[in-house]
């Protein structure tokens, strides 16, 4: 019996490491002072914001509640800045929803949200399949779909 707890306890944390993410949750003083300096000028009402880091350390973001209640998040790069505006999901498009469930019946909706990048106005639609079983369900073959303002499908790409 101790040998069977063992092996399931081994191989849920060789599930853990594996699945890793690809980002990791950092604190504001690890952040460079420059992304940090921007994102105060910018969102100076800010509350609750967290800070993560990609693996690479190429790309800092900041995910907190603006002034009006609603989630927002600025991803920072040595080349750009991009701002996220959530959507909650009772307000997601219906024509962003419909592309989604013809093209890639599996997938669920993660999260949406509108992209300003360099003033260009987008949506972003993170789906992913979930698999396992219960409570140890992962995410896999998740895909990040850009849209117009039209709801008119630019690009799909793969998560990295």
């Amino acid at each position: 019996m101790k040998k069977i707890i063992v092996l399931a306890a081994l191989a849920l944390m060789c599930q853990t490491m594996v699945f890793a993410q690809k980002e990791k949750n950092v604190k504001e003083s690890d952040v460079p002072v420059r992304y940090v300096k921007d994102f105060q000028n910018q969102a100076k009402d800010a509350t609750n914001a967290s800070w993560t880091m990609a693996v690479d350390s190429s790309a800092y973001m900041v995910t907190f509640i603006n002034s009006d209640g609603d989630k927002q998040a600025i991803r920072f790069t040595p080349k750009s800045t991009e701002e996220r505006y959530y959507i909650e999901e009772k307000y997601y498009p219906h024509d962003i929803r419909d592309s989604v469930a013809s093209m890639f019946p599996k997938h669920k909706i993660t999260c949406i949200y509108v992209r300003n990048l360099k003033g260009k106005m987008t949506y972003q639609c993170r789906i992913a399949r979930k698999k396992g079983f219960l409570f140890c369900k992962k995410e896999t073959d998740v895909k990040v779909i850009s849209f117009e303002t039209s709801c008119k499908i630019i690009e799909v790409l793969d998560e990295q």
